[in-house]
This record gives C-alpha cells, sequence and structure tokens, in this order.
C-alpha cells in the first residue's frame, strides 16, 4: 500500500528539502521557520496517524503501543529538523565558496571548518537515528522488529521517490 502521494510530498518539501544536491545558493522571502507552520503542523499530524496505522497493521501492535512509538518518530523528526536545515545550509555554503572566485588554497581555509561541523552534524544525526532505532526496537519482539525495519525503510523509500518526483515536476 501506497502512502498518499501528496502527503508525502508536502512532508518532503517541509523536512527533508535541505537535503538536496550541491547548487547554488537560493534566496527565500521568508525564513524556513515562519513558512508553512499551520500547513506543517496538519502534515506532522497526518503523519503520525499513518504511522499509527501502519505500526499497528504491520506490527499487530495496540492502538496505545503504535501511538507511543509514532510519537517517539515524531520526536525523532522534530530533533532532527533542525540537524537536516543546518546540513543542507552548510552544503550551500560549501558549494558557493566551491562555485566561487578564489584559489584553491583560499577555498581550503575557507571551507576547512565548514566540513568539520557538516562531520559534527552527520555524526549527530547518525547517532540521533541509532538512539530512536534502539528506543524503539528495544520494546519489539524480534519479528517486530523486522517489520519495524522493513516499515521504516517504505516510509524512506516513499519519501525519496517524492523527492525525485518533486525534482522532475520543477
Amino acid at each position: 500500500m501506497r502512502f498518499p502521494t501528496a502527503l508525502i510530498l508536502t512532508l518532503t518539501a517541509l523536512t527533508l528539502g535541505a537535503q538536496g544536491p550541491f547548487r547554488p545558493e537560493r534566496t527565500r522571502r521568508d525564513p524556513p521557520e515562519h513558512r508553512f507552520t499551520p500547513r506543517r503542523d496538519r502534515i506532522v499530524r497526518e503523519l503520525h496517524e499513518i504511522r499509527t496505522q501502519k505500526l499497528q497493521q504491520s506490527l499487530g501492535l495496540t492502538q496505545e503501543k503504535a501511538k507511543s512509538i509514532a510519537d517517539r518518530w515524531s520526536q525523532f523528526d522534530e530533533n532532527s529538523f533542525s540537524r537536516r536545515q543546518q546540513l543542507g545550509q552548510l552544503r550551500q555554503q560549501m558549494n558557493a565558496t566551491l562555485m566561487g572566485p578564489g584559489s584553491e588554497d583560499d577555498k581550503n581555509k575557507k571551507l576547512q571548518p565548514v566540513v568539520e561541523q557538516l562531520a559534527g552534524l552527520r555524526q549527530q544525526q547518525q547517532d540521533a537515528r541509532k538512539r530512536f532505532e534502539e528506543d524503539i526496537q528495544g520494546n519489539l519482539t524480534p519479528a517486530q522488529q523486522g517489520r519495524f525495519i522493513l516499515l521504516v525503510d517504505e516510509f524512506q523509500k516513499s519519501l525519496q521517490e517524492a523527492i525525485q518526483e518533486r525534482r522532475k515536476d520543477k
């Protein structure tokens, strides 16, 4: 069963847009934190409901336990959101420096702290994901753990497909 494409596209735009490939810096009319707030809140609620239902169906959990896991998943998303934005900003900064004027030595000097920040944030994101998965899997049977891994992969794959569709449409 596929997730609603419109929901995935909107969620992708709100939460994963900062993870795009290197490209010249773009300007936005409004800072990201001021855009889509009511819309984003609605999407977060809908995503929580979808996750709760999928957890119940796929893992055979009670509604209470599925809601608890969906709550933790939402918490992970919220905690990861700012890191993903920072990662995107650092990538844009790196790309602007690489594409801009200056010698290779100048670029190296400018990019060294950016590369270090990027590496640190990526490690933080990996650690947060590992904690999230450990928190969830610790309360599941091995079969449920396997189903949970597949469910997370399915969500991630759907998001990546939505990102690709959105890029094609632009």
